[in-house]
């Protein structure tokens, strides 16, 4: 399968740091491994048909040249001048468009543009400012609809647009269309997109309420992103008729496990339980035996129906602060596929034997009926194993009754979640100390406070055996050779660990010219405790490349596995339900698992599979694995957006002008990025806002060989993991931006790329802030 190594190629030939290699260099750089090399030339083979790539007469490896034209996903930026994202690499990378050559894009759009070039060099990698390009045409709008607050100035009313998508007002021609008032949050659909002179025009279609209100917010956010909220009618009539037809007693050719003692924990606040455990230990062999039952939600949703293309189209759930937005409707996700305690429910069951050391010796697969014996939460099932009933009770969602072999069962799970820790620890998984928090709101949805996540141990064992269950299920179907869509995580890019080394010797530790994970997870360790911690964590996090979905043959980098998919939550993502239906085929062909034939069978029974309409082809799965990847991305910045505005919210409302402490999350020209540890938000300390370190004034500026922002004169420092304390100096709810200012500079003792002068922390020096307003115009045109 060529595809595991085509991407991981052409992102390697597209780093900065490139430099064109013959394509055995590559597959040094890329830790090929000797078994993979014939695969590895198929994938260069590949891109070389596709023109892709080029390879000249001296065999060195480059991305082909732009030609006249290129098409793709086009950013603005708020300054005018924006940039083409080409829908194929190319050694120019993206394509810059000055201002005065956007025409009316904006971000998000699919364009075609002109390429300029202004000499005629033509062979390496072009230097900054030789190719420029021009949009002719905007193919596609990223977006039509926008949301914002509705503002008057003078006799013209606009909307101030929610987000950085579009960067001034849209101009509102009748804002009483939709009784509309000043200060409503709106949405509006774009009659007239943005040029060099003319502001945006939009038409009002639906008015949301109060602008601020917390309910509001939440449904501007869900409108800004396109969520799917209602579910279609027979979307809807499909799931009422499965869960009314739902009958356990029919059961027949499932394996009955309803007298087995299966137990779940959850959030305090769950209503979907998609997934159950169960312990056994053979103490004379030394072996255990651990059951994950996971819902069986394919056994209700056919494929093919409008349930199913409704969950495909959502592709997951969506958890926004205080609101779910489910892919299934409730009846199934909190009804009849919930493991619920006390209640017969269907499973997809997979049954793992390991040693004392954690190590796979056997697995089998089932379509089951179970029991949960007891719903437990995180905080009560910790409480248990540390011997506290009553912390438990305080904990409990159902009845507080623990006997004997509920407390076994889970010292069983706590003993082996620990073994398999200690072995993905041995594996080279990768385990990053950054903070997280809960968010505390009052009754009307306002942000009051935040407190530091549990760490209770319990989401660790939850997570250990939820792991181990995926990698199950991706071994069975890659053993024979049958697509399934999995949760690929690429190693990290061989010109991205600069940084990394770069901070690592300032702790002084070392990383190998190509380091692997276990080198990642050694410097890690060694430096979990000391001042440089924050600083190597934040580093490590910013190479590790994005989890995505695809049938690639790629490992998951940061578990330290080898082959990865996504079964154990068919309730909220759609790749496990896809995943769920291809072992429906399997054990259909199976016996529910019990007759897996070996030698030439096997080649039957996967050829078999591969010709079942329940297993989709790899092309099927790849565009599947892009849209899903897609959506959850969007889901996770529509969380972040609704998260961000309500912590700032508060932030304008009760703390202009307070200091908090805060951690240095990124450096550029723009600035310094920090995050205000209490609430986990970031903001921006501006460049020309920077304080003197010292009594003196100072000019800061990005060092680009550590990376960091040094003081010209007095030498000091801030690089990305620094503690600061910061003063919030102004809050722009519009567009989500928080202006900070540096009260108080990093302890020193942290590492130090790049060592201050003396005194570099004598006196603070406060400045002001800097506004920003609108472009005044007339009739729509800019000012």
């Amino acid at each position: 399968m060529p595809l595991r190594f085509t991407e991981r190629i052409l992102e390697h030939l597209a780093h900065a740091s490139y430099r064109p290699c013959p394509a055995a260099e590559i597959r040094r750089d890329l830790r090929v491994e000797s078994d993979d090399r014939e695969v590895f030339r198929a994938a260069i083979d590949l891109l070389l048909e596709e023109q892709r790539i080029e390879i000249a007469p001296d065999g060195f490896v480059r991305l082909p040249l732009m030609g006249d034209e290129v098409e793709g996903s086009f950013r603005l930026n708020q300054r005018g001048f924006g940039f083409v994202i080409p829908e194929q690499r190319y050694r120019e990378g993206d394509l810059y468009v000055p201002r005065g050559s956007t025409r009316d894009a904006i971000t998000g759009d699919r364009v075609r543009a002109t390429v300029l070039r202004r000499s005629g060099r033509g062979r390496g990698r072009p230097l900054p400012g030789e190719v420029t390009g021009r949009v002719e045409e905007v193919l596609e709008r990223g977006q039509e609809h926008f949301v914002g607050a509705l503002r008057k100035r003078g006799r013209e009313w606009y909307v101030e647009p929610d987000g950085r998508r579009l960067h001034d007002p849209v101009l509102i021609r009748d804002p009483h269309a939709k009784n509309a008032k000043e200060g409503d949050k709106v949405v509006i659909e774009l009659l007239h997109y943005p040029e060099e002179e003319y502001y945006a025009e939009g038409v009002i279609l639906r008015v949301l309420g109060e602008a601020g209100r917390p309910d509001v917010e939440t449904s501007a956010v869900i409108a800004a992103h396109g969520l799917r909220v209602e579910f279609p009618d027979a979307a809807t009539a499909e799931a009422q008729r499965a869960a009314t037809s739902f009958a356990p007693d029919e059961a027949h050719q499932r394996e009955d496990l309803t007298e087995q003692f299966i137990f779940t924990i959850d959030p305090p606040d769950a209503k979907d339980f998609d997934d159950a455990i169960s312990i056994t230990q053979d103490e004379q062999e030394g072996e255990w035996t651990l059951g994950v039952h996971i819902a069986d939600v394919g056994h209700f949703v056919s494929a093919g129906g409008a349930l199913d293309e409704e969950a495909k189209a959502r592709g997951n759930s969506v958890y926004l602060p205080r609101l779910v937005i489910p892919m299934l409707p409730e009846t199934l996700s909190n009804g009849v596929c919930s493991l619920q305690e006390g209640v017969p429910r269907f499973a997809k069951s997979v049954f793992i034997t390991l040693d004392a050391r954690g190590r796979v010796l056997s697995q089998r697969v089932a379509a089951t009926v179970i029991k949960s014996a007891k719903r437990l939460t995180y905080l009560e099932a910790q409480a248990l194993l540390d011997g506290d009933e009553r912390e438990a009770r305080r904990h409990a969602k159902t009845s507080a009754a623990y006997g004997d072999e509920l407390v076994a069962q889970l010292r069983s799970a706590d003993r082996l979640a620990r073994v398999l820790q200690r072995r993905r620890h041995r594996d080279g998984m990768i385990v990053l100390n950054l903070p997280d928090v809960d968010l505390v709101f009052d009754d009307d949805g306002h942000v009051v406070d935040a407190v530091p996540e549990d760490d209770a141990f319990t989401h660790k064992l939850i997570e250990m055996f939820m792991v181990e269950a995926n990698e199950a299920l991706a071994r069975l179907f890659d053993s024979l050779l049958v697509p399934m869509i999995r949760r690929i995580h690429p190693e990290p890019r061989f010109g991205d660990l600069e940084e990394l080394r770069m901070y690592a010797r300032a702790a002084q530790q070392s990383l190998p010219d190509e380091p692997n994970r276990h080198d990642l997870q050694k410097l890690l360790d060694a430096t979990r405790t000391t001042p440089a911690a924050r600083a190597i964590h934040f580093a490590v996090l910013r190479t590790l490349t994005k989890a995505t979905y695809s049938p690639a043959g790629i490992g998951h980098f940061a578990l330290a596995s080898d082959h990865y998919t996504h079964f154990t939550s068919p309730i909220r993502r759609y790749p496990d339900l896809v995943v769920h239906r291809a072992l429906e085929a399997y054990l259909e062909l199976t016996d529910n698992g019990r007759n897996v034939p070996g030698g030439r069978k096997r080649d039957a029974l996967a050829r078999n599979l591969r010709d079942d309409a329940r297993v989709p082809d790899e092309g099927a799965l790849i565009t599947l694995g892009r849209h899903c990847s897609d959506t959850e991305g969007e889901a996770a910045a529509a969380e972040r957006e609704l998260r961000d505005f309500l912590v700032m919210q508060l932030l304008h409302e009760k703390h202009l002008g307070d200091e908090f402490p805060g951690v240095i999350t990124g450096v550029t020209n723009a600035g310094v990025f920090v995050s205000i540890e209490q609430y986990l938000v970031e903001g921006l300390v501006p460049l020309a806002d920077l304080p003197a370190a010292t009594g003196r004034p100072d000019r800061w500026k990005v060092d680009e060989a550590t990376g960091r922002m040094v003081a010209r004169r007095s030498g000091a420092v801030l690089g990305i993991g620094d503690v600061v304390t910061v003063q919030v100096v102004k809050v722009d709810l519009a567009s989500r931006h928080l202006d900070l200012r540096i009260t108080e500079f990093p302890d020193r003792a942290a590492a130090e790329p790049v060592a201050p002068a003396a005194g570099s922390r004598s006196r603070r020096e406060r400045v002001k802030g800097k506004g920003k307003g609108y472009k005044q115009g007339r009739r729509g045109r800019r000012g």
